[in-house]
């Protein structure tokens, strides 16, 4: 698992780790099992320095500053697949346009579009409730989302169908092992009820029931998942969960 989670972080993030494995591919592979448990690690990270920001600023402005923070820790890795799959998918070309689309390393307009919405959500939501939140609960919140991403995009791992040339990134991790997706869910569950109970679990629900209808919309779309579709799910996944906490909360008040 070591190994695994030292691979995850050479890959997804862009802290320093100068040590040369053998067999990284297959290692990350074999190691899905612990992929939301690396998730949940940057997420503790990036908790602390939210709850440290929190000691000089209002929450708002808190989680603002860590939304940075995060992406200079992660170089924007999902942010920029999140633009690519929105500049391909909804492009109203044919699949191998799309496919080339994604791949241009230009930004169109619904990739714009698309950062838009994901920041004026999270941001959106916070500030909504930034009235009836505790520092508790909010650094709960940012420890969840670095993990709910992995979360997310493991699900999609399930039989997965790759679009494209094999060689691509996103080509890593066909044939995923079920039991190994399945360990990484149960790990996200039991983080997610121990920090907000069924309000957690219900939004996790909200997150596994999106990414079948996402899954199926990116398949009719190009017939496969690639590495921006993969990794577009992660931050559409943490759109998805704060909504449906903040509905399933106040519901079970």
């Amino acid at each position: 698992m070591i190994k695994a989670l030292i691979l995850y972080t050479q890959f997804f993030t862009r802290i320093p780790v100068p040590l040369a494995l053998d067999e990284p591919i297959e290692r990350m592979r074999r190691g899905i099992y612990a992929f939301t448990f690396f998730g949940f690690i940057i997420g503790v990270i990036e908790g602390i320095f939210f709850w440290i920001m929190s000691l000089l600023f209002p929450l708002s402005l808190s989680f603002f500053i860590t939304l940075v923070f995060d992406g200079l820790i992660t170089g924007g890795f999902h942010l920029d697949a999140l633009a690519d799959m929105a500049d391909g998918l909804f492009s109203s070309r044919n699949k191998e346009k799309m496919l080339e689309i994604m791949k241009d390393s230009r930004i169109g307009s619904n990739g714009v579009l698309a950062l838009i919405f994901y920041y004026g959500l999270l941001i959106g939501g916070m500030v909504s409730f930034q009235g009836v939140l505790t520092v508790k609960t909010a650094t709960l919140l940012v420890i969840s989302f670095s993990m709910i991403g992995k979360t997310g995009i493991s699900l999609l791992f399930y039989k997965m169908k790759y679009a494209g040339a094999t060689q691509g990134l996103g080509s890593t991790f066909l044939n995923v092992k079920t039991p190994s997706i399945v360990l990484a869910q149960l790990f996200s569950m039991l983080i997610l009820y121990t920090f907000f109970s069924w309000a957690g679990l219900i939004a996790y629900s909200c997150v596994f029931i999106v990414s079948l209808f996402y899954k199926r919309l990116v398949y009719k779309k190009v017939d496969g998942l690639n590495g921006d579709t993969i990794g577009a799910y992660a931050c559409i996944s943490q759109v998805i969960f704060l909504l449906s906490y903040f509905a399933a909360s106040g519901a079970l008040v």
